[in-house]
């Protein structure tokens, strides 16, 4: 959250991943229609296989029955015109080539078949790779993250702790000036007070004699220290204020660094810690 939301190079090698992670998915995908089409081709030839081994299955028991036949057997009898039909369709030429091209067909399909098991063999254990060295660097960058969130964090935590540390002076010296205002005060309630008193002496009485020049003198000084003083209580409520303002800051920059913490050491390498191995990745387990 916050400032911590930054493309940096977690994301970078995140995105990345993703990216080779769906082109390995859409290169798997293309050898698993292959896959598909190549096991029907081979069921297609197996089916042409067996119905021709099955066709001549039935005409070996056909010949050989005929072989066997005799002036005595049973069955034997006449079929008038049966030498003028000719049911054939096929010559012995076409015959065997018809099993040839069933034979050579299956070969071919299985040739095919076998250099396609050898591919996708090499694209899951490419791909394993592909996808186990780039979890690697994803890794390697978390790591690197976190331990410069941690930096960051621990250095946080030193100024605060500083920050903490002057407004607790900074307060000190607000209540020592405050005090030596209210000190300073009840001197020049008194100063003022003896001034006045003395304006009450009579006639010839009212004289500028030394006591009154010194009363004046401490009346200027005392209220001169005064705006001195409350001068230095406003800068310190000031400085106190910044350093009020720069704690809740470094308070929030903390937050955002223990939420980034979280996120990438427990949650994001919590997660990454159960990658399939290489033998799972190409499916031996």
């Amino acid at each position: 959250m916050g400032i911590d939301l930054v493309h940096d190079e977690v994301e970078a090698e995140l995105l990345t991943e993703v990216d080779n992670i769906l082109c390995c998915q859409e290169r798997m995908k293309l050898h698993l229609d292959k896959a598909v089409a190549q096991l029907a081709a081979n069921r297609a030839a197996q089916h042409e296989l067996e119905k021709d081994l099955h066709d001549k299955q039935v005409a070996h028991r056909i010949d050989d029955k005929c072989h066997h036949l005799r002036n005595t057997s049973d069955g034997v009898s006449y079929f008038r015109g049966v030498e003028r039909v000719d049911a054939t369709v096929s010559v012995p030429e076409s015959w065997a080539k018809f099993t040839d091209d069933n034979l050579l067909r299956s070969q071919s399909e299985r040739a095919a078949s076998a250099k396609l098991r050898d591919d996708i063999q090499n694209l899951l254990v490419v791909t394993a790779n592909e996808m186990w060295n780039q979890f690697n660097k994803v890794n390697l960058a978390l790591t690197n993250r976190i331990a410069e969130t941690a930096d960051a964090k621990s250095k946080i935590q030193v100024h605060l702790a500083k920050t903490l540390q002057e407004i607790f002076l900074t307060e000190m010296t607000i209540a020592s000036i405050r005090k030596a205002i209210k000190d300073k005060s009840a001197f020049l309630k008194v100063a003022q007070t003896r001034l006045d008193e003395r304006t009450r002496r009579p006639n010839i009485e009212l004289c500028r004699d030394m006591a009154q020049l010194r009363l004046v003198n401490e009346v200027y000084e005392v209220d001169d220290t005064i705006q001195t003083l409350q001068r230095r209580l406003r800068e310190a409520e000031e400085t106190l204020q910044s350093l009020v303002h720069t704690k809740a800051t470094l308070e929030h920059d903390l937050a955002v660094k223990a939420n980034t913490l979280y996120i990438d050491q427990e949650k994001c390498m919590g997660m990454r810690k159960s990658f399939p191995n290489t033998l799972r990745l190409v499916g031996y387990c």
